[in-house]
């Protein structure tokens, strides 16, 4: 199966994503993660993304489109592309069959990205306030010492805010009329968003076994196979 996940900066789509890919048992992609990869690697495309990645703007298309399709498998849970209406219709080459939304609003965005602290090593994301490592500043994880990213400081989070509005929001619209977007309340605790997923997918799990008339093992096996 392939799902995309989408939201403003902070609404915690990453870590969602994440968290349903494990559930599912197909591969997890953040486009982000992989852009700040060839960023730390300096390869040529890295380069490329650093300039636009560090004064809050969207990487260029043709840039990230280079970058995924090299990374991109067969089934997937994708966090952080598309980001406007020209990569979701590139995107469709690849036929999402679902695109979760979560919804939060700017104050809460700002809170929560102010407070935000990644994992340069196993790229585990935490909030110092809702979801803080045990120890101060290292990973649960793998024990590296966590960062915040250079795009987190306030002055970015608003520009990033404007952006996201003015480039990501339409999509929003794209996806419903193609009746593919399944909308999330991304406020409360990552428990409670997560939850809120999860009987999202279970409803997508209800609607195959009355589709398909089969049990719930194999309706596991045709979401992971669906394309």
């Amino acid at each position: 199966m392939k799902i995309v996940f989408m939201g403003p900066p902070g609404s915690g789509k990453g870590t969602q994503a994440r968290m349903v890919a494990e559930k599912l048992g197909i591969p997890f992609i953040s486009a982000g993660n992989i852009i700040r990869d060839e960023i730390a690697m300096m390869t040529e495309l890295g380069c490329r993304a650093e300039r636009y990645v560090k004064i809050g703007e969207l990487v260029p298309d043709k840039v990230i489109i280079e970058i995924l399709l090299a990374n991109l498998p067969q089934f997937f849970v994708l966090e952080g592309f598309p980001r406007n209406i020209p990569q979701a219709t590139l995107l469709e080459k690849i036929k999402p069959d679902y695109v979760f939304y979560l919804y939060l609003e700017s104050p809460d965005i700002i809170q929560r990205i102010s407070k935000r602290k990644l994992c340069p090593n196993c790229k585990m994301v935490y909030n110092l306030s809702s979801n803080p490592p045990k120890t101060p500043d290292i990973c649960d994880i793998c024990g590296s010492k966590l960062t915040s990213r250079v795009d987190d400081t306030e002055e970015t989070i608003k520009k990033r805010i404007n952006v996201y509005e003015n480039e990501t929001y339409p999509l929003i619209d794209y996806y419903r009329k193609r009746e593919k977007l399944i909308e999330i309340d991304g406020r409360g605790s990552i428990e409670e968003v997560h939850d809120r997923i999860m009987q999202a997918v279970e409803g997508i799990k209800g609607t195959a076994r009355k589709e398909l008339g089969l049990n719930s093992g194999f309706v596991s096996l045709w979401l992971k196979k669906k394309v």
